[in-house]
């Protein structure tokens, strides 16, 4: 088993490791200082720039992911290869939902049959009855799934598609926000900090957006390039 620390130097690891925090502190700081609270909300608003970036981002995962996937289909055993083919698939479809699946941009009608169980009247799956701001849960789940994975590591027979624990902060960061965000759904804490999870959770979307590629990244460095 490779010691994913050593596949990067200490002060890349670092990097990765604090830049959740910095991430959050900063829109925190953008947003709450009022000669910038503005431009902190816009960034944040419905395809606006933190939500096109993580589409961006998505979709760059995707393709990142399934060409890493081929490039491993000879040399390890399928259900590896069929794992990063599946998550990237995965990140492929949730690019698309975050612009509901370019709707926005070309304008065309959602089907009518579609646009009576979506509560938006999109051509979303998140926004049909019944998953409708419900998305938290699946955050939270992301996050769940990352710190899970990090210790399946252990095992052998996970080191290959096990997450680096350098990422281990994204993953908490995500967790924390997630979990808050579904305990505030059933109380109440105040109008506030509500809208403030509402809004910060396109910031976690695209964290979840930067994890996966940097999982990705990191797990093709200890699959095919064992050297470092």
């Amino acid at each position: 088993m490779i010691d994913q620390r050593r596949i990067l130097s200490d002060k890349k690891v670092k990097t990765i490791i604090l830049t959740p925090f910095l991430i959050l502190v900063l829109m925190a700081f953008i947003t709450l200082y009022p000669g910038t609270r503005d431009f902190g909300i816009w960034l944040l608003a419905e395809n606006k720039p933190v939500e096109l970036l993580t589409f961006v981002i998505f979709i760059i995962g995707s393709v990142y992911g399934m060409k890493f996937s081929f490039n491993i289909s000879k040399n390890h055993k399928y259900y590896i290869v069929l794992f990063y083919g599946v998550f990237s698939f995965f990140l492929f479809f949730i690019a698309m939902e975050e612009i509901a699946w370019g709707q926005q941009f070309f304008d065309f009608k959602t089907p009518t049959s579609w646009k009576k169980i979506n509560l938006q009247g999109e051509t979303t799956l998140h926004n049909i009855e019944g998953l409708q701001g419900k998305s938290e849960i699946f955050r939270l789940l992301f996050g769940l799934g990352g710190i899970f994975g990090i210790w399946l590591d252990r095992f052998s027979l996970f080191n290959d598609i096990s997450p680096s624990k350098i990422l281990w902060s994204w993953f908490i960061v995500i967790t924390i926000h997630a979990g808050i965000d579904l305990y505030a759904d059933t109380i109440t804490i105040n109008e506030f900090y509500d809208r403030g999870l509402q809004r910060t959770s396109e910031l976690i979307e695209l964290l979840i957006a930067m994890s996966s590629v940097l999982y990705l990244w990191l797990n093709k460095k200890k699959l095919l390039e064992p050297q470092f």
